[in-house]
């Protein structure tokens, strides 16, 4: 999926899951964490805080992150975060 086009669903995601970071993995009080945020690279993501995204994105929206998606590619910025989880959760038409 192009960089540019916004999939459906993608602003309350990215809402929600910067919220969610902000809230539990920055020191008391920080926020502005943005899209492209390099979370891998500043250290706020690490193997433990990523299993406990993981488990929030689980526990949240009901999709499980299959192992091969589990790269760096995948988790380096809420952006890349963001469409991981808008993708694995289909197409909307499909949902009842």
């Amino acid at each position: 999926m192009p960089e540019s086009t916004i999939p459906y669903g993608y602003d309350e995601v990215i809402a929600e899951l910067t919220g969610y970071v902000e809230a539990r993995f920055l020191p008391d009080g920080e926020t502005g964490l943005q899209p492209g945020s390099p979370l891998l690279e500043w250290g706020i993501l690490t193997s433990l805080t990523t299993a406990e995204l993981i488990s929030f994105i689980l526990d949240r929206y009901g999709i499980s992150i299959p192992p091969e998606r589990i790269v760096g590619a995948h988790f380096k910025n809420l952006d890349a975060i963001s469409r991981l989880v808008v993708s694995l959760q289909g197409d909307p038409a499909d949902r009842s």
